[in-house]
């Protein structure tokens, strides 16, 4: 949808209402879209209710009305978040992300080397980014989620 992707973010699959949330996915890249699309249905079958979100461009979402920017991913969802992306760890598609965004997040240089190369596809499945592994990966992010919160409580309870 160009008119949605024109708004720099866009919601793909929101909450489920009447399941416990699990966080907020943010994708980026076209491989990696199309991978996590044929993951879902795993993933409503698991029960893993997290809202995915297509990240284009922060710039074009920041000129976003102050209830859009706040619909597709509130402020507080920052600490709540993982990213898919064929893109690298030091470059995420959204600043200020949380704390433990990164051990969550799966990227093209998940182990901090260069991939060897290839075919797409073998590209795609040695970078942990083809339908399965970003299935395991949302569902690790999903059943930590308590941990994650109660995590982050303590880190800022530790500031005293």
């Amino acid at each position: 949808d160009l008119a949605a992707a024109a708004k720099g973010l866009y919601v793909i699959r929101d909450f489920a209402p009447d399941q416990p949330r699990h966080g907020y996915v943010i994708v980026q890249g076209s491989s990696s879209t199309v991978n996590l699309l044929k993951a879902l249905p795993k993933l409503e079958a698991a029960g893993i209710n997290v809202k995915v979100v297509a990240a284009i461009s922060e710039e074009l979402f920041d000129r976003q009305s102050a209830a859009y920017r706040h619909s597709v991913l509130p402020p507080e969802a920052l600490y709540d978040a993982m990213v898919v992306s064929t893109g690298t760890r030091r470059s995420m598609p959204i600043r200020d992300l949380g704390p433990l965004t990164d051990a969550y997040s799966l990227t093209s240089d998940w182990d901090n080397q260069w991939l060897t190369g290839g075919l797409e596809p073998d590209v795609i499945a040695e970078a942990h980014l083809d339908p399965d592994s970003i299935l395991a990966g949302i569902k690790r992010f999903a059943e930590a989620r308590s941990d994650r919160m109660s995590q982050q409580r303590d880190m800022l309870a530790a500031l005293g």
